[in-house]
């Protein structure tokens, strides 16, 4: 069959709006073209916002936006915009916020109808190709919008105004002093709704929420809350032995179906992975269980390996939806076990993860452990052997599509995750993997001093956006306490007062972005990733400790306030904004490591990174470093490296003898 001509998303660089590219419908990307095109010609816009591995996104086109009279429709109809909602998070959010605040519900594929000058008037969601389960047909949205638009004109542009100002007016509900009060009322809402049998939050389905793990492991280490580390704890356990996890490959699905953590919605994101990653490497530090490095190891040797790029940035996700059908890329049968890894280890192998000829998942068996099942040497040796050969075996089957756009955000968690869990495990090769997503994003993502969102095909674009800055910025912070580099924190510098040029100095906070369509909005929900504007706070916090500027101090603190009556009426939304408030109420723990070279340093880097100290702030100087160092960081004067290595150990104003060994400086930091 020939293929159609491709319409203007040709010219993309998104996977998923390359997906789109031989649509029927007319597509336009977001652009000012095309919301000039909209005021031109007096059309309603119709706005698609989905992402390459969502599962509706893809039905909903295979129904509609490749039916011809659908496609018709709409063309005659309105002015299409397709959008890749991890391109233009802003647009995503400003959009979603309408459509919930007009229905009640929001999620992908986001399908909202705008008046030329961008108000939304009406939308929704998935809708089927026929009328099913109350939902009208996706043809009887698209009559019914371009109708009210016909027919209704007046009304329509007075509630879109309507619908614009409830959006905005969720910005901020003006500022308040944020109490430290609040940490514990989000470790008691969390406890309230923690699943003690299987661990995690509510009921199904169930998230991740590595945020609100790593909150609860701080909570801890703050308060000596045993429930606070057994809540934690337990879902990190139970999430390692379901199906949520890959048992193969590595890494973690985007979230489970059920109670149990069994069956997961199959995507792989690399934001989860890289947030997990940590939280497990944290768990470690914290309880010395071996479990939780394994984990954290496979977990970053999947980004490596798979999500790694060939320029040296990390890809954005991996479907959950294969040829073979959803799941069928990671489930298995006893038969096929055998066959790959032998009887004796591929039997072993089925009594220890649960693979049976009735299978979990359609007949199949997705792969999982008994929580409370310790296998034998020779059953763990037996598994070992098999995984190896099964993986391989594995990629032998249809695979899921890859979205090969690079991130800056992103990348800046999993170069967060790499640097920090390298150390934690004591492998270089992750710190080295951080270090050379750093450079690809300092080269390839930059301009003029200034980020850009994504990479993809070669090509770098769209303005950065307050993630991008934030979330990077982290990144570079955490990399520099790894490798005690002076660039990468002359690097988070820089960056960091860029990114205050996003600040609201009237209603306080930082926008999502500099530009001004379709509005300017500012987040502070942390979810499945945190906000731009929590990691902004926590950013400067460190940043104030580490340069003993008193301006990022006040910056970090002035987001807090701008958020603080969500931070008192909603804290459970807001863990990681919460770990800002806590380094600025509690202060942090200055670590310097003052030796002559890396080698001689070493072992108090290791020491330092054996204990979970989440409120330490770490800088290691060494000869070679110490003249660039010096003139950042005021941590290093009067503690020159020398002939011996040294550590200096302070905290509140007050420092302990310094360190002679790095057994001295790990007694020091368990002593809290």
């Amino acid at each position: 069959m020939e293929q159609r001509r491709g319409n203007r998303l040709a010219k993309e660089k998104s996977p998923y709006l390359l997906e789109h590219a031989h649509n029927p419908v007319d597509w336009w990307p977001w652009s000012k073209e095309a919301l000039a095109k909209a005021k031109n010609d007096g059309k309603p816009i119709f706005l698609s916002v989905g992402y390459s591995t969502c599962h509706w996104c893809h039905v909903l086109a295979k129904e509609s936006f490749e039916d011809e009279r659908t496609a018709a429709f709409i063309n005659k109809n309105f002015i299409p915009i397709k959008v890749d909602r991890e391109e233009r998070p802003e647009v995503d959010a400003y959009y979603m916020r309408a459509v919930q605040a007009m229905t009640g519900r929001g999620g992908w594929p986001l399908s909202a109808f705008l008046t030329p000058d961008l108000k939304p008037f009406y939308g929704g969601t998935y809708f089927p190709p026929e009328p099913r389960q109350g939902m009208p047909s996706f043809m009887q949205v698209l009559q019914f919008a371009a109708n009210l638009w016909k027919d209704k004109r007046g009304e329509v542009t007075a509630s879109s105004e309507e619908v614009a100002k409830a959006v905005l007016g969720r910005e901020g509900k003006g500022r308040a002093e944020p109490v430290k009060e609040a940490l514990d009322e989000c470790y008691a809402g969390l406890i309230a709704g923690f699943d003690s049998t299987r661990g995690g939050f509510g009921t199904a389905p169930k998230f991740p929420l590595p945020l609100t793990l790593g909150f609860l492991l701080r909570y801890h280490f703050r308060t000596g809350k045993q429930l606070a580390e057994a809540s934690a704890l337990k879902t990190l356990d139970e999430m390692l032995a379901g199906g949520i996890r890959d048992h193969l490959g590595g890494g973690f699905h985007r979230y489970s179906t059920d109670r149990a953590w069994l069956v997961p919605h199959f995507e792989k994101m690399l934001y989860d992975n890289a947030l997990l990653a940590k939280v497990y490497a944290e768990a470690y530090q914290s309880t010395k269980k071996q479990e939780y490095a394994d984990v954290a190891r496979e977990t970053l040797g999947w980004v490596v390996r798979e999500m790694g790029s060939p320029e040296g940035g990390f890809y954005s996700a991996q479907d959950a939806d294969t040829a073979a059908g959803e799941g069928a890329f990671y489930s298995w049968t006893p038969e096929e076990v055998v066959r790959f890894a032998g009887e004796a280890d591929g039997e072993a192998f089925n009594r220890l993860y649960g693979v049976t000829r009735t299978g979990n998942f359609e007949g199949r068996s997705l792969l999982h452990l008994d929580p409370g099942r310790t296998p034998s040497k020779e059953e763990a040796l037996a598994a070992a052997r098999a995984k190896r050969l099964l993986y391989a075996g594995r990629l032998e089957r249809p695979r899921p599509k890859t979205d090969t756009k690079v991130l800056t955000s992103w990348n800046g968690l999993a170069i967060s995750a790499l640097a920090f869990c390298g150390r934690v495990l004591h492998d270089g090769g992750f710190v080295e993997e951080a270090s050379k997503a750093a450079v690809f994003v300092l080269t390839e993502l930059s301009e003029g001093g200034r980020l850009l969102r994504r990479y993809a095909d070669g090509e770098a674009a769209l303005p950065g956006t307050l993630e991008d800055y934030s979330f990077f910025v982290q990144g570079l912070l955490d990399l520099f306490e790894a490798t005690g580099d002076p660039e990468r924190l002359r690097d988070a510098i820089r960056l960091a007062e860029t990114m205050l040029e996003f600040e609201d100095r009237e209603s306080g906070g930082l926008y999502m972005t500099l530009e001004e369509e379709p509005a300017r909005l500012k987040e502070s929900y942390d979810g499945p990733t945190p906000s731009g504007n929590s990691v902004a706070a926590l950013d400067l916090a460190r940043l104030a400790d580490l340069t003993g500027r008193e301006d990022f101090r006040e910056a970090s603190e002035r987001i807090l306030r701008a958020f603080g009556t969500e931070l008192s009426e909603n804290p459970t939304a807001h863990a990681c904004m919460l770990t800002a408030l806590d380094l600025l109420v509690n202060g942090m723990r200055e670590v310097v490591i003052a030796a002559g070279g890396p080698s001689s340093a070493m072992p108090f880097i290791d020491a330092a990174y054996g204990v979970f100290n989440p409120d330490r702030a770490l800088v290691v100087g060494t000869e070679a470093s110490y003249p660039a160092l010096s003139k950042l960081t005021p941590l290093l004067e009067g503690r020159k490296p020398g002939a011996r290595p040294l550590a200096y150990v302070c905290s509140h104003n007050v420092c302990e003898l310094p360190a002679d060994s790095a057994e001295a400086l790990a007694a020091q930091l368990k002593a809290g």
